[in-house]
């Protein structure tokens, strides 16, 4: 696997050599994204942000997941092309997680990549900060795939997110822009339609408190959600159970107030929910924003620690109150009385950028290179 790894770093090494000698940096600005094959909520606001700055450079974006299969894969070889073609006539590159493309290969001077994450922070490990554990690369394959290299700048919302960005992409202080990625405005933006689509698709919900669900995909390992869903009193809640798209192996329990859904958002799911539970994913940071009182299931956080690691450490945090590791405790959390001034502190440690239109400071920012 290194082996064959290395060859195709190498082959696409020369193509995009031949490439450059050819192609020039141009008017245009590229987003490449492997994280799913529709334009994220962060792509779609900074590109309208472009437009409303009176940016008359091109837009191009490229959005496609690398598929699992042998033949998904080859197709996405030809994708990369595609990649390299616009990266080279390109003056900004944006992307929002690991791109093989931008990593790999050397950039004209001229181009500047500008990395800002699919998340607004980091409560687990991830990049460099968990290489050689069982969730995260090895070494060799780091090494060969020049994991996060090539940025010019990486967004953070703060000095603490900052500290892990700087340890999971290897860069410093000089590369750190902070300013808040687009789907803050997103998440303040009040949206009424939205809202009441919901609430036709699901007319229970506004007869009980509403609680969300939205847990970490687990690879290859079932969820353990049987036993809160057995004792939640679905008297009083609704759940509203948000799986991982890729998660086909978790049970679903089925209850009467209990609502797997896969047609709206989580955003726009949360912005009707009385109560947020959570684990390891940044979405408690991004929900912070709706201060609506959010809990951490973590029944695994023994074996998390170990891989792929974590950076919140709940015994130091003050919102490491609202940590539960069994069913048991997280009910009765549910029932105690919310602290939101705790909330609000958590919000403000961890974004401390200004969260007013936030598209349009980052459009201002890649417009000004």
């Amino acid at each position: 696997m290194k082996i064959l790894a290395k060859i195709a770093v190498c082959a696409l090494r020369v193509v995009y050599f031949i490439f450059k000698l050819f192609l020039k940096p141009g008017k245009k600005i590229t987003f490449l994204s492997r994280q799913s094959n529709t334009l994220s909520i962060d792509f779609m606001l900074l590109q309208q942000g472009l437009q409303r700055v009176g940016c008359d450079k091109k837009i191009v974006m490229l959005c496609k997941k690398i598929p699992p299969t042998l033949i998904g894969k080859l197709g996405y070889a030809f994708h990369m092309l595609l990649q390299m073609y616009h990266i080279a006539t390109s003056k900004v590159v944006v992307v929002d997680g690991y791109s093989i493309a931008v990593c790999v290969l050397k950039h004209n001077k001229q181009i500047k990549v500008v990395q800002i994450w699919h998340a607004l922070s980091a409560l687990k490990k991830f990049g460099y900060q968990s290489l050689g554990t069982k969730a995260g690369s090895s070494e060799a394959v780091a090494k060969i795939l020049c994991m996060h290299k090539n940025y010019n700048y990486v967004l953070a919302p703060s000095e603490i997110t900052a500290g892990y960005y700087k340890q999971a992409f290897g860069v410093d202080e000089s590369q750190i822009k902070y300013i808040g990625i687009p789907r803050i405005d997103y998440i303040l933006k009040e949206d009424k339609e939205t809202a009441q689509k919901i609430y036709n698709e699901y007319p229970l919900l506004e007869k009980k408190q509403n609680i969300i669900y939205i847990p970490t995909f687990r690879k290859n390992q079932p969820l353990e959600i049987e036993e809160f869903i057995e004792k939640l009193d679905t008297e009083k809640y609704n759940l509203i159970v948000k799986l991982h798209p890729l998660d086909e192996i978790t049970p679903r329990p089925q209850k009467s107030g209990v609502i797997y859904d896969s047609l709206f958002g989580v955003y726009d799911l949360a912005k009707v929910c009385d109560k947020i539970i959570t684990d390891y994913s940044s979405l408690a940071m991004e929900v912070s924003l709706l201060e609506i009182p959010t809990y951490f299931y973590v029944y695994d956080i023994e074996e998390y620690k170990q891989s792929p690691g974590i950076n919140f450490d709940f015994e130091t945090e003050e919102m490491g109150i609202y940590k539960a590791e069994t069913a048991k405790e997280l009910l009765e959390l549910l029932e105690k009385e919310y602290d939101k001034e705790i909330l609000k502190r958590f919000k403000q440690k961890y974004i401390t950028v200004d969260t007013n239109d936030c598209a349009k400071q980052l459009a201002e920012f890649i417009t000004s290179m």
